[in-house]
């Protein structure tokens, strides 16, 4: 018999969006009763506690309802080769995962449905000025969220987008600064798939142009 000391967690960040993974080791327990888990940008994600290391109380930040959940498990679950899901309790809606790491890498990407086929499956299709595209800029954005490389220059990166049949508007929940990316053509894909970071700038004091979108291309090898 195999006994697991160490876990991974991997949570969806209240405060940026990311997917933030931690190994959690049975031994971070000894001599104290409650170990906290952070966001790489700082944000809280979970506290873990027990008293006799035997069952243990999760506490975590919902990215879906935006409130603390308490779970209950039992150490044989989260140190197992079992994969352990946390949902919303409000939702239900699966916002992270505890287990062997390569079972968490799994269901993370069994998670993430392609935005192309949500689409298709909520008959969005022909609201789109040009589909694939929209679908690549969208996908686009999303991963440099993933990657903490869409922000603001208010230095949020909570962003709202809203997205219109041949553009999206990025917006910042902090300082309502908005950038606007194109998805019309074939070379607004081609500027998006060269942006390395994308970050909103702040109109021109006086002005009543939205915020502009500083981009970074990563240097070639």
């Amino acid at each position: 018999m195999i006994l697991s000391t160490l876990t991974v967690v991997a949570l969806r960040c209240p405060a940026c969006g990311r997917m933030d993974f931690h190994a959690l080791s049975l031994f971070a327990f000894a001599g104290r009763k409650v170990h906290k888990l952070h966001c790489s940008c700082g944000a809280g994600l979970m506290t873990v506690g027990s008293k006799d290391r035997k069952r243990f109380w999760l506490q975590t930040h919902c990215i879906m309802c935006e409130t603390q959940h308490l779970h209950w498990f039992p150490r044989e679950q989260l140190w197992s080769q079992q994969l352990t899901e946390l949902r919303c309790a409000e939702t239900m809606v699966e916002v992270g995962f505890i287990g062997p790491r390569e079972k968490v890498k799994t269901a993370i990407l069994n998670q993430d449905k392609s935005l192309q086929e949500m689409a298709e499956n909520l008959g969005l299709t022909d609201y789109f000025e040009n589909p694939e595209v929209m679908y690549a800029v969208l996908e686009r954005l999303h991963k440099l969220a993933e990657e903490g490389a869409l922000s603001c220059s208010c230095g949020s990166f909570q962003i709202n987008v809203e997205v219109y049949p041949e553009r999206v508007e990025l917006r910042c929940e902090a300082c309502d600064n908005t950038y606007v990316c194109y998805a019309e053509s074939d070379n607004d894909l081609q500027v998006m798939k060269r942006c390395a970071e994308l970050q909103i700038q702040g109109a021109a004091p006086g002005s009543r142009e939205s915020g502009r979108g500083r981009r970074r291309r990563k240097k070639s090898p």
